[in-house]
């Protein structure tokens, strides 16, 4: 697959993740959307070899949930 597709099915996942937190959170789309920008599970879903932009936002929101877990323990 190209990675220009592969990019459009991040970007596809990242914008669904973001209206889902938002609403889950009663949150702005903006506060949403900075979250997880800067957060190290975006920069797994474009690093396309991690094939995490192969699955949908549910996934991705969860994925996101548990490294910020991980690093709020340490």
């Amino acid at each position: 697959m190209s990675s220009d597709k592969m990019n459009a099915c991040a970007d596809m996942v990242l914008t669904n993740a973001i209206e889902d937190m938002a609403m889950e959170e009663n949150i702005s789309i903006d506060e949403a959307r900075n979250k997880l920008l800067d957060s190290d599970a975006c920069k797994c879903l474009y690093d396309f070899d991690s094939k995490l932009w192969m699955e949908g936002s549910d996934y991705f929101l969860d994925f996101y949930r548990m490294i910020e877990n991980k690093q709020h323990i340490s």
